[in-house]
């Protein structure tokens, strides 16, 4: 499994150029079943970073965690209607590949949790182990693409933990990755009182020409470039209806 998930040549970048074009598009919730229902996911493939994953409702969040230091590598957050956001500010240009990628890992290991247990994490009240040998179909998260290949024989372990979390191992010929599913419920996956100016923002909007004048871009959000945290953030947006 590692070498799919660290397999770059296998993972197709969304065809949009700029951040701004995506709206803060979130993933398919219903691909994997019950198993999509996260608040917070982590996988270790065993390397020097680990990676976790956040939902509350239109928010999600993948961090890139360094294992020494447990300092944030980078982050990449998803806002439905106001943008994408990458800490630290100069982490990324304002392009969905970033989080797409680390998106579409997150995918991936849900597609063998919800393969070797269909009926979903409700079900498991004790340690269990199941196979999956069967083909990985192509895997979607927001625009960008995993393209479909033969998987490798895994077997997948989970292990309940106290409360909504479920400890899970994915082994097979060569590689061990393990992690975390938990169903703990999030209200915001970034704190009202975080600055934006610790970010590198990328607003939801469109590029508007008039006539006789170079193309503007227009956020989303009224007055999107006055806003200074993310709850002021969250704030346009329920004025705005969303």
């Amino acid at each position: 499994m590692l070498r799919l998930l660290l397999g770059g040549a296998l993972i197709v970048a969304s065809a949009a150029t700029h951040a701004q074009d995506q709206g803060g598009l979130r993933a398919d919730a219903a691909a994997h079943g019950a198993w999509s229902a996260y608040g917070r996911l982590s996988f270790d493939i065993g390397t020097d970073r680990y990676y976790v994953y956040e939902r509350a409702g239109d928010e999600f969040s993948a961090a890139v965690i360094d294992r020494k230091s447990d300092m944030v590598r980078i982050r990449a957050v998803s806002i439905a209607g106001a943008g994408l956001f990458y800490f630290p500010a100069g982490a990324s240009p304002c392009q969905p590949d970033a989080i797409e990628r680390l998106g579409l890992y997150a995918e991936l290991v849900l597609f063998y949790l919800s393969s070797a247990f269909p009926d979903g994490p409700q079900a498991v009240h004790a340690g269990a182990s199941a196979v999956v040998d069967k083909p990985i179909p192509e895997l979607h998260f927001m625009q960008g693409v995993m393209k479909s290949r033969e998987g490798a024989r895994t077997v997948v372990s989970l292990s309940p933990r106290t409360g909504p979390k479920i400890d899970y191992v994915l082994q097979d010929d060569r590689d061990n990755v393990k992690g975390t599913w938990d169903a703990t419920r999030l209200s915001q996956v970034v704190p009202d009182d975080e600055p934006l100016a610790r970010w590198h923002t990328c607003w939801a909007g469109s590029w508007q020409r008039e006539k006789g004048r170079s193309p503007v871009f227009k956020p989303r959000l009224e007055d999107a470039r006055t806003l200074k945290t993310f709850g002021e953030v969250r704030r346009a947006l329920r004025g705005a209806g969303r």
